[in-house]
């Protein structure tokens, strides 16, 4: 098919003409990629062609989002597991600042070396 023959749209990629065919579909699929779909080319393809071009276009959108909801999903177990990793210390900081807080509170003609030690000694078991 010429140029002048049965077609009365613009050339498909024509923004593209002066940077040459290779670099030309190098920024179309960028575009693509970016979500700047313009199917005008699918207009010039023939039955089996179009058919092609839908079917590898359909495909590489849900590839690309599985492997993009995957990468949420491993971004997202990560940071639970960090915050998981952290919780018990952060915890038991937090106990300890309100038993410092609150034997601040007590006068001290009440506080005794022996109900209130300098400092406490945590054991805990391995298994």
């Amino acid at each position: 098919m010429e140029q002048g023959d049965d077609f009365d749209g613009d050339i498909p990629n024509e923004e593209y003409s002066h940077i040459g065919l290779f670099m030309g579909y190098i920024f179309s699929t960028l575009r693509m990629a970016i979500g700047d779909f313009d199917f005008g080319a699918a207009n010039l393809l023939t039955v089996e062609e179009n058919w092609l071009y839908w079917i590898t276009w359909l495909m590489v959108v849900v590839i690309t989002c599985i492997i993009f909801l995957n990468f949420i999903i491993a971004e997202a177990s990560a940071s639970y597991q960090k915050v998981k990793d952290d919780l018990l210390p952060l915890i038991n900081k937090s106990k300890g600042a309100l038993i410092v807080e609150a034997e601040q509170m007590i006068p001290d003609k009440y506080k005794s070396k022996d109900l209130f030690p300098r400092f406490v000694i945590i054991r805990s078991a391995d298994m």
